[in-house]
Order: structure tokens, then C-alpha cells, then sequence
């Protein structure tokens, strides 16, 4: 189960890469065709709809490497047992909230398929279509975040306190070899 969420997560974050490399060539295509005079239809519009998805969609991949930030000031103070009650409280608020928003992310996108709505632009397109980059992040995020709430409540380390352990062992070997 681990290996799969681990590539589930690792996948979210390639696909939150590619959306970003089709708004870097929207972008360039667009640029080119101004220069040129050429029409690009509906590049603005797909390169918001490209941004929107790999916002989402890489939201479980940044949770899982250490990437969201993180305000652990009144953390650090506690005791071990109140740190690790609180990182609880966290971990099951931000859980609900996820799982809330998963919940009414799939809705929405249920509701344009059933009632469809288009897009404005030159090319039309169905809005269910990019929201559903967004519902699947949600749901990934969601699942992240449980991943770490179930970890916790079996005392381990949560996935970005790893990452920031690790990535504190990797400073502490650079810094040595300067």
C-alpha cells in the first residue's frame, strides 16, 4: 500500500509538471503567433485552465515532500506529548476540511456534467472538464493528509517532518564538504 500511494503521490506531482509545461508552450505559442500574426484561439483560456489543474493536482505531492509552509512556532515549545496532540488536532482538522472540500469538488463536477456549462472563449469546452484536475487533487490531498494522520496515531513521524529531517541531513553533508 505504501509503494502505491507513494507513486500515486509522485504521479500527482508529474501531472502537475506537465500542466505547467502546457502553459510554458500556450505561452510561447502565443508569443510566436503574435510575432507572426497568427491567431492562437483560446490560449489564455487554456493556460489558466492548465494552471488551476496543476495547482490542485500538486497539492499531496508538496504535502508529502515537506513543500506547504508550515508555521511550527508554537509547536516547537511544547512538550513531546503536547506536540504530538496537537500535531493530531492539525492533522484531523486539515483532514475534514480536505475531505469536505473532495466531497464538494466531485459535486461540482457531477453538476456540469448533468447540467452543462461551456466555457467563453473562441474554443468552448465544458467546465466539468478542467475541474475535474481540481477534484482529483482535492481528493489526493485528502488521502495525504490521512496517510499522515493514520502515521501519527501509530507514533510515527508525519511525511514532511521526515522531509525536512532529510532535508536537514542533506545540509548538515553539504555544509561538510565545503
Amino acid at each position: 500500500m505504501r509503494r502505491f500511494l507513494d507513486a500515486l503521490y509522485l504521479g500527482s506531482g508529474y501531472l502537475a509538471a506537465l500542466f505547467l509545461l502546457a502553459i510554458a508552450v500556450l505561452v510561447t505559442a502565443q508569443i510566436v503567433g503574435r510575432l507572426v500574426n497568427v491567431l492562437v484561439p483560446s490560449a489564455d483560456d487554456f493556460a489558466r485552465l492548465s494552471l488551476a489543474a496543476s495547482s490542485f493536482l500538486a497539492l499531496a505531492f508538496t504535502l508529502r515532500r515537506g513543500g506547504h509552509i508550515r508555521v511550527s512556532l508554537l509547536l516547537e515549545h511544547l512538550p513531546k506529548t503536547g506536540r504530538r496532540v496537537a500535531e493530531i488536532v492539525c492533522l484531523t482538522m486539515a483532514t475534514t476540511i480536505s475531505g469536505f472540500f473532495a466531497v464538494y469538488a466531485v459535486d461540482m463536477v457531477h453538476d456540469g456534467i448533468v447540467f452543462p456549462d461551456y466555457t467563453i472563449g473562441l474554443i468552448s469546452i465544458p467546465k466539468w472538464i478542467p475541474q475535474i484536475g481540481m477534484a482529483i487533487g482535492i481528493i489526493l490531498m485528502f488521502i495525504a493528509f490521512l496517510d499522515d494522520l493514520i502515521a501519527v496515531l501509530h507514533g510515527q513521524p508525519s511525511s514532511y517532518d521526515r522531509a525536512a529531517a532529510l532535508a536537514g541531513e542533506q545540509g548538515d553533508r553539504h555544509a561538510a564538504h565545503e
